[in-house]
């Protein structure tokens, strides 16, 4: 009695157990089954994603894409195609696939028989309702589980949808190989890629050879191993006139042909960096689900022309660059040299354009979103920002470009250095912005606060670790192009940031709104600080390292290079009042590309940017700014003898209430303290200098100290 008590105990618990088990299969076989319901008895498969452009007046068709991997031609239809090219499939996967149910009741005993003795599942006897439900729904594990949900699945397949339809389905999705980097699916794809023709025109011998490669397709292709498929192709037209699907003359012309092929070409994906992102950022907000499901009505931000003009110039200035400089020539070969664009509409966040990379069958990594890389002097803006509006500084505020020691948290010193390793003495605080110049603006952070800068990056919405460091200015924190793009959209939004997106609306092949983009423009910055920096920002392009820009016809926009210290990325973020753009040219395993911004980022920025149409209008200045005229040297308020003027920009109560000096101390004071050579970001530099540069960071320290100390005494 006490055993059988301590039996049911045990007995009791395993029932539990089971049932629970049970209970999960079965749901679980409900819920895929609801979805071959919805996906397949609906025929959503045949329907097309339509994307449509919202960038414009109206809204307008882009480009149609089918299935679940959205490849640009329809499906075949069974009743277009000629009926041994069905045929020659059932053939070789199914040879009573017409009057089975879903399961091949004389395979399976066979399969059982010997899966039995191998020990495991070494034969499947799948139908082709198995290989599509496997190939849809199911993982590719070899489990009795798998095995026989699938063989429940197809039954119900098979009640579903008719034979000529399931056929239709297999013939869309079978798996033919890999041809550059892409799977080969359908017979639509194999019969372009390897006779140069549609389907439709398929000869009853190439419609056996598409079929043979069925079983090893990476195999058994007509490039590699001829005879062996030559081999298979027999056996299937064998099958074909036993069967009596094929009359004896058409076999034997089938037989004595040779394996001809020509090499075709698949149809290239229009806009395919655009579409992967879009595709990305469907699944994150609508799910996956919905995406392979099919059928949906995609509204997208992408201004085509500006998506097509950024492919261009991408593949353009790469093959440009590399021509003219032999050491990317020979890097390329190895590793080739990238390109990226990244086109926002600073008023909505809409992505316009984005390109990943210089050439997406190479490479469909997209550089835009996936990437982390120094922005270099590109983030000097947002140090700079933090010290205006901090009003600590202000657009004519001087500072030193002498020798600076900064001492680290390991009791080591650091010495930055500005590109050509020289000092200039007082510089205003826009000639250091212009000009790109690191040691003043490494003695600005210090002035306003490392911290302070940090907070103020993080508000403009970088995401990643803002390292409170005194480099941090300089752009030595890794960064997302998107990440860029955004936080300079608050300055033509004058303190407004939108975070950019490509869909804006999707509705279901039943008209139903699955998703819509509310825009939510964010205030991180006040307008007037905005409005100062814009004006630094317009600065770089009239006088500073973005000049070049004004060859291009661009002199209007504003904007930042940024070349980090090792001349390994080239960057220039730059926008008009309707178009924030950022492009990146580099190496993705971190090779020097040894050219400046100038030299790379803005012949890319200005030939995408010269072939679209966009604003040329600037934003108005707002409230709490105030306009003086001002002596470009001394940054002091200009009066008659002084250089300039130039009209500056300040916040309210910050401008400068001390005129120039003039007559002979002027002329005095400017010699002592500004009397100093100009200095351009070298387009490219040699190997021997990059490595001089890198390492001697003492050779003028001597030279200047005497003048510093007469600058220091007449300031103070």
């Amino acid at each position: 009695m006490h055993r059988l008590s301590r039996a049911v105990r045990w007995f009791l618990p395993l029932i539990i157990v089971a049932f629970l088990a049970i209970e999960a299969f079965c749901t679980y076989l409900f819920i895929l089954d609801r979805r071959i319901n919805r996906e397949l008895s609906g025929r959503s498969w045949q329907q097309p994603t339509i994307f449509i452009s919202a960038a414009g007046p109206r809204e307008r068709e882009i480009v149609r894409v089918y299935g679940a991997d959205w490849r640009t031609t329809p499906p075949v239809r069974l009743e277009d195609l000629p009926r041994y090219v069905g045929d020659a499939v059932i053939a070789t996967e199914d040879v009573r696939f017409r009057y089975h149910f879903g399961i091949d009741p004389i395979g399976i005993p066979r399969a059982l028989l010997r899966n039995i003795r191998s020990g495991g599942i070494s034969e499947g006897a799948s139908t082709l309702d198995q290989q599509i439900i496997k190939q849809r729904f199911l993982t590719r594990e070899r489990k009795w589980s798998r095995k026989i949900a699938e063989m429940l699945l197809a039954i119900s397949l098979d009640v579903r949808l008719t034979k000529d339809e399931i056929l239709e389905l297999y013939l869309n999705d079978i798996y033919l190989g890999h041809y550059a980097g892409s799977p080969i699916l359908g017979v639509d794809e194999a019969s372009r890629l390897y006779f140069g023709k549609p389907p439709q025109r398929l000869r009853l011998d190439e419609a056996a050879i598409i079929a043979a490669m069925i079983r090893a397709p990476n195999v058994l292709t007509p490039w590699k191993h001829p005879d062996a498929v030559r081999a298979q192709r027999d056996r299937i037209l064998r099958i074909m006139r036993e069967h009596r699907w094929i009359e004896e003359p058409a076999y034997r012309d089938a037989l004595a042909r040779p394996i001809e092929i020509h090499h075709g070409t698949l149809p290239a994906m229009p806009y395919p960096y655009y579409l992967r992102a879009v595709r990305s950022e469907l699944v994150r907000e609508i799910g996956l689900r919905d995406v392979l499901e099919g059928g949906l009505r995609i509204v997208c931000e992408m201004d085509p022309q500006a998506q097509r003009a950024a492919e261009r110039a991408a593949q353009r200035v790469v093959a440009r660059l590399e021509s003219r400089f032999f050491w990317i020539r020979d890097q390329a070969r190895e590793d080739p040299l990238q390109a990226a664009i990244l086109s926002v509409d600073p008023r909505s966040g809409g992505i316009r354009a984005l390109v990943g990379g210089s050439d997406y069958e190479t490479s469909a990594f997209d550089r835009t979103v996936q990437m982390r890389r120094q922005p270099g002097s590109a983030f000097k803006t947002f140090a700079y920002f933090e010290a205006i509006a901090s009003k600590r500084a202000t657009t004519a505020s001087l500072l030193l470009d002498a020798p600076l020691q900064v001492r680290l948290a390991n009791d080591q010193t650091w010495e930055p250095q500005n590109y050509d390793q020289q000092f200039r003495g007082r510089v205003t605080l826009r000639e250091a912005f212009e000009r790109s110049l690191n040691v003043p603006t490494v003695r600005l952070t210090e002035r306003v606060g490392v911290s302070r800068v940090a907070k103020t990056a993080k508000r403009f919405g970088f995401d990643g670790e803002m390292d409170a460091i005194p480099a941090l200015p300089l752009g030595v924190n890794e960064v997302t192009m998107r990440e860029l793009t955004a936080a300079y959209t608050v300055f033509p939004n004058l303190g407004e940031r939108v975070e950019p997106f490509l869909v804006r609306r999707v509705t279901d092949r039943r008209g139903k709104n699955v998703f819509e983009r509310k825009v939510e423009p964010k205030r991180v910055a006040d307008a007037d600080a905005t409005y100062v920096v814009h004006t630094l920002l317009r600065g770089v392009v009239k006088r500073g390292t973005a000049r070049r820009l004004r060859e291009y016809g661009l002199g209007y926009a504003a904007g930042k290079t940024g070349t980090t210290n090792d001349y390994r990325d080239a960057w220039f973020v730059g926008y008009t009042s309707d178009m924030v753009t950022t492009v990146w040219l580099g190496f993705d395993h971190g090779a020097p590309l040894r050219l400046s911004s100038a030299e790379a980022a803005i012949p890319l920025w200005g030939a995408y940017m010269g072939a679209i149409p966009h604003r040329r209008d600037e934003p108005a200045p707002p409230g709490g700014v105030t306009f003086r005229d001002i002596d470009p040297e001394s940054g002091m308020l200009w009066q008659e003898g002084c250089p300039g003027p130039i009209r500056e920009v300040f916040l309210d109560g910050t401008a400068p209430t001390h005129h120039c000096p003039t007559g002979l101390m002027g002329r005095i004071v400017r010699k002592i303290l500004f009397d100093r050579d100009s200095f351009d970001e070298p387009a490219a530099i040699t190997f021997d200098q990059f490595r001089k540069w890198a390492n001697d960071v003492d050779r003028n320290r001597q030279q200047v100290e005497g003048a510093f100390d007469r600058m220091r005494k007449w300031f103070d």
